[in-house]
């Protein structure tokens, strides 16, 4: 059974219930011919989305014809909502998780859940952590590259990312593009989603490792989607930096390559040869099935495409599924 763990998922409940709290704030889904559009206040609309998004029936047909058996749904980022109030943010996740939640307790067998955060609260943050984390099918938390623009290394995310260790749930890490660091050079051509995505990543796992997140926190796994970004294919810069500069020295432990074995990464790099050397810088045991279902960006053939690799049977089922749940917290019993 192959394992996506790069999906998104829209509750249409939980969207209503947010926008009728908080009409200021919420987003409000349009129709327009074939496609959909998420609206909202005072930022530019997100779209065009599929109705797979939304609709269950639609969504378990097309894993049938991509040959996935589970799902690990996330909410789309445009949903972390950290720019909004803190209680706002703290209600709006609490709405998603628990529709997610509710999804996964109707089809036990082919949805689980990453859960979303509201980090521009950390007390919150930690609180949803302990709400949902006894949920059997909560198999980690899907957060932010930045949090409204502060990066992850910030001193004020220790309580959340040691909530996360104790409850044993692992962080998926995915940009946001309407939260690009240096995006009012990226309006053309779309390359706030084709540059500015994966620079999100590598920045991200750049925090995280010269920050010393992952020395002081060993036992937490992070993932990261898109490859990584571009951070796989800059190990040796990374190395050579952090042992001339005494900047890149003062936390982190260990040269940052050491850290890449540590880490999860999923197979959605649009390209066989990218794939390949993402698989020998980090390991196989650390690539995972992704897809990005359902937006135009993502890969229509997961499982094909990691077939087309032509690696050993072992690394083969390992991106395919094992290695998943390496990752993801695993089921009770």
């Amino acid at each position: 059974m192959a394992v996506d763990v790069h999906a998104h998922l829209i509750q249409l409940d939980a969207l209503d219930e947010f926008r009728s709290a908080y009409p200021d704030l919420g987003p409000e889904l349009v129709e327009r011919e074939d496609c959909y559009y998420l609206r909202y206040p005072g930022r530019d609309p997100l779209g065009p989305i599929a109705r797979s998004m939304f609709d269950v029936d639609t969504r378990l047909a097309d894993m049938d014809a991509m040959r996935v058996g589970l799902q690990v749904l996330a909410v789309p980022p445009s949903q972390f909502a950290y720019h909004i109030d803190p209680r706002a943010g703290a209600d709006s996740a609490r709405l998603q998780n628990d529709s997610a939640i509710a999804l996964s307790d109707r089809y036990p067998d082919r949805i689980h859940v990453f859960c979303t955060l509201p980090l521009q609260d950390p007390p919150a943050a930690v609180r949803e952590v302990e709400r949902v984390g006894g949920h059997g099918r909560v198999r980690g938390v899907e957060i932010g590259s930045n949090v409204d623009g502060v990066n992850l290394d910030a001193p004020e995310l220790e309580p959340v990312w040691a909530a996360l260790a104790q409850a044993e749930l692992p962080v998926w890490v995915h940009p946001d593009q309407r939260a690009v660091a240096g995006g009012e050079r990226l309006r053309s051509y779309y390359l706030t989603n084709l540059v500015g995505i994966p620079y999100e990543s590598t920045l991200a796992i750049a925090c995280l490792i010269f920050g010393g997140v992952l020395e002081r926190h060993p036992g937490l796994r992070f993932g990261f989607v898109h490859g990584g970004g571009f951070a796989p294919y800059q190990t040796g810069r990374w190395d050579h930096g952090w042992g001339c500069r005494p900047e890149s020295k003062s936390v982190a432990g260990q040269p940052p390559s050491t850290y890449f074995r540590r880490m999860f990464f999923d197979s959605l790099t649009h390209d066989r040869d990218s794939l390949l050397l993402l698989g020998r810088r980090v390991g196989w045991q650390h690539v995972m099935l992704g897809s990005d279902y359902p937006f135009d960006m993502a890969e229509p053939e997961p499982v094909k495409a990691v077939e087309e690799l032509e690696l050993s049977e072992a690394d083969q089922t390992g991106v395919l599924a094992a290695n998943a749940e390496a990752f993801l917290r695993p089921l009770p019993g």
